[in-house]
Order: C-alpha cells, then sequence, then structure tokens
C-alpha cells in the first residue's frame, strides 16, 4: 500500500527494536509486557501523525482508547481484519510473538481468540475496515486505497 501510495513505510516492531537495542522478545524476557507497552506506546506516539507515511502496527498496539484516540487523530487508523483461521496460519510458525510463544496448536488458537475478544473493541474504532482474510496483499492494498480515497472526499 505504501509504495501504491508514494508513501514511506514502517513497521513499529522495527522502531521497537531499533529504540531499545534488542529484540521484542528480548524486551518481553528482560523487562516483562507492561515495559514493553510503555515504550510501544511512546515511539507509536512519536511516529504517528507523520505525512505520507505507512505504519504498521502490531496485534497489541491498541491497547486502550487513548491510544485509538491518539492515532485517529493524527491520521487514518486501518484495520486489516482477518478470520482466526487466517490469523493462525500467519503466526503459527512464527517465533518473534512472545504472547504466543511455547503453546500446541490449540492454546495457540485459544490465545488469539482471547486476545481478538479483548482487542476488537479498540479495531472496530479504525477509520476504515478491510476484509484481508484471503485476498491477494496487492488486492488488498487496493481495497484500503479505495476506501481511502472515499474516507478522505
Amino acid at each position: 500500500m505504501a509504495d501504491k501510495l508514494s508513501f514511506s513505510f514502517t513497521d513499529l516492531d522495527d522502531i521497537i527494536e531499533s529504540g531499545a537495542g534488542m529484540s521484542i522478545s528480548e524486551i518481553f524476557k528482560l523487562k516483562g509486557e507492561p515495559e514493553f507497552r510503555k515504550l510501544e506506546k511512546k515511539l507509536l506516539f512519536n511516529a504517528a501523525g507523520k505525512s505520507k507515511m505507512v505504519i504498521a502496527l502490531g496485534g497489541g498496539a491498541l491497547q486502550n482508547q487513548k491510544i485509538v484516540d491518539h492515532l485517529k487523530l493524527k491520521g487514518v487508523l486501518i484495520f486489516l481484519d482477518a478470520p482466526l483461521s487466517v490469523l493462525f496460519s500467519r503466526v503459527k510458525n512464527d517465533s518473534t510473538r512472545p504472547i504466543l510463544q511455547n503453546k500446541n496448536e490449540s492454546e495457540t488458537i485459544d490465545r488469539i481468540q482471547q486476545l481478538l475478544k479483548e482487542r476488537l473493541q479498540y479495531y472496530r474504532q479504525s477509520h476504515i475496515t478491510v476484509n484481508a482474510g484471503l485476498d491477494d496483499p496487492g488486492l488488498v492494498a487496493d481495497s484500503v486505497i479505495k476506501k481511502l480515497s472515499m474516507h478522505e472526499s
């Protein structure tokens, strides 16, 4: 999407790792999730609002109403909605997600369901929602851009 819009792109996880000088897994292990979330929020607030930039957020970045409100004020918040089965297939072999590590398939699915239940209230407040489940990423980007153009007019 960023390429198609000629915007810059950054991933919040990359910003966090660069700012902390360690991986997300290391931050979780050494400092715990609460400290990770504080750093995530601080760096997200610093990055939000920069013009012509797409920022990919981690699934847990929208942890409270203050963060959602800030992001909606500073830019356009987009929710890429996908079914549980797709989410599971995307993360099942990803060893960089501390919240999902050391779990079998059933435990991982249960944890994803629990996280969705906690987080959907924030995700659903996005300016734009796009089904990002089964489509090719290029088609998803086109759909976001189409909805973005309608949102801005």
